[in-house]
């Protein structure tokens, strides 16, 4: 049985369409079908090892669904994890079933909004966050940041320049995020195509981005690590 939901969803509606013709075709009223895909899941067995790589038991893994999101998630690409659960992009849901598996890009992306859901966990109001950067232009302004390139300014870091003496918590929740999904990349990722660009920066943000996530790290429970912005 194939596996990829967009092609056993192709298959149902060939198969329905032949079955409508052929009763059209013999004068019979055509069947009354359903089809039916599913919007959300929870987290694979797999998905919830690699998460706990990083944030060990400091989330309630049985808590967290994956959503196929709205119009805007679709049309930006971009997922939105307010509240303890991830909207996804449509096509990402679709052809994703288990991010642990992923080959490219989408495993730290994965963990990026898993900070979130930790975030969320521990009692930081990531939906109110979300509103305030939204309003300071954080996700409609561009910006060329020093470790990310050209980015959205909630997102943009400089640990060996203006943000080298920060602690962990002094960093807005997406700038908490990305140093989650650069030290998860450089330590984790070393054979999932390390040619990638997001790899190689990683690796060589790695030893500021450990300082930073030192007490992270150690104690993913410390609820003093929580963003403040």
């Amino acid at each position: 049985m194939d596996k990829n939901p967009t092609k056993q969803s192709a298959k149902i509606i060939v198969a329905n369409a032949t079955a409508k013709l052929s009763k059209l075709k013999n004068n019979q009223s055509p069947p009354t079908t359903e089809i039916k895909i599913e919007t959300k899941r929870k987290l694979t067995s797999g998905e919830i090892k690699m998460c706990q790589l990083v944030f060990k038991d400091a989330i309630d893994y049985s808590k967290v669904w994956l959503h196929i999101g709205g119009f805007i998630h679709s049309a930006t690409g971009n997922a939105m994890t307010p509240a303890g659960e991830i909207m996804l992009p449509r096509s990402e849901y679709l052809e994703t079933p288990d991010f642990s598996q992923t080959i490219g890009e989408n495993r730290h992306w994965f963990i990026h909004e898993m900070t979130h859901v930790w975030q969320y966990q521990m009692g930081t109001s990531v939906g109110w966050l979300g509103l305030k950067q939204l309003c300071k232009g954080g996700y409609t302004s561009n910006v060329q940041s020093a470790d990310s390139g050209g980015e959205l300014k909630a997102y943009d870091t400089d640990i060996l320049g203006r943000d080298s003496g920060k602690k962990f918590n002094e960093f807005n929740f997406e700038q908490q995020g990305r140093l989650i999904e650069f030290w998860f990349d450089a330590c984790y990722l070393q054979n999932v195509n390390p040619s990638r660009p997001h790899h190689i920066q990683s690796l060589k943000l790695l030893g500021y981005v450990e300082r930073i996530l030192r007490d992270f790290i150690l104690n993913p429970h410390d609820k003093s690590l929580l963003p403040s912005s």
